[in-house]
């Protein structure tokens, strides 16, 4: 156990027995139709992740179950998905001057001469530089708080209780060492399946498999990802009541 997280549980269960393996197969479908109708596939998948949570809030270990109750999915993946882009929203502020530089860049060096243009190119990467200094630190910040943020919107079976940043903040900070390792399952486990399809498209033939592959790897990480963030969450109530329920010292 990692700070709460059961590593064994969370990257098997996924794969762990055959009935797990052909509800796995059902959201690489649902993931492979992303990546042809934007979004509205991903908030199934986003729900079911959700429903695998609850199971953690319950005391159970994560499995797989059936996907069942197709609009329930949807609108719990709705919640979720709502909460994170509302706390992402700093970060495509961030992103937008870089944005704005690229698309402007071209149009700009296009009317001046070779002065000035040393000039433009000068500002864009220092517009760069400045946006990217700002950008990276605020964008993993982000990234590790919003699940806990997700998680009470999923325990609570609420879209504001997402916001209700005194509720969530204090089971982040009971179990921060459990979140931050939740957030560095995920990136690891997104760098070594990065890397083994960067192999794979050297080889011709199995490059074929991408498109099975792709949604595959997508469904994958996000069943870990809030999985991991479900039981840091649960250690972090948990943590947090102990503290509350501790008796006064004389």
């Amino acid at each position: 156990m990692l700070s709460g997280i059961e590593l064994n549980q969370i990257f098997m269960f996924p794969i762990k027995d055959a009935e797990a393996r052909k509800f796995f197969l059902i959201g690489c479908v649902v993931a492979l139709a992303g990546f042809v109708v934007p979004v509205l596939p991903y908030l199934v998948l986003f729900g079911y992740a959700m429903r695998i949570a609850k199971q953690i809030f319950n005391g159970e270990a994560p499995h797989m179950v059936a996907w069942e109750d197709g609009e329930d999915l949807f609108k719990e993946g709705a919640k979720i998905f709502g909460v994170r882009l509302i706390y992402s929203l700093p970060i495509f502020l961030f992103s937008l001057p870089l944005l704005l530089a690229g698309i402007t860049l071209p149009i700009v060096l296009e009317r001046v001469n070779g002065a000035q243009a040393d000039t433009v190119m000068f500002v864009f990467l220092l517009i760069m530089l400045v946006s990217l200094l700002l950008l990276i630190p605020i964008s993993v910040i982000i990234s590790a708080i919003i699940p806990a943020a997700e998680m009470h919107t999923a325990s609570k079976n609420e879209f504001a209780a997402g916001f209700r940043f005194q509720e969530w903040w204090l089971i982040f900070r009971a179990n921060l060492s459990g979140f931050l390792a939740a957030f560095a399952i995920y990136i690891l486990a997104s760098i070594a399946l990065s890397f083994v399809l960067q192999l794979i498209l050297t080889t011709l033939i199995l490059s074929c498999l991408l498109p099975v592959l792709l949604p595959a790897v997508t469904t994958y990480l996000t069943l870990i990802m809030y999985a991991a963030a479900a039981q840091a969450y649960q250690a972090g109530k948990e943590k947090l009541t102990q503290v509350e329920n501790a008796p006064a010292s004389v």
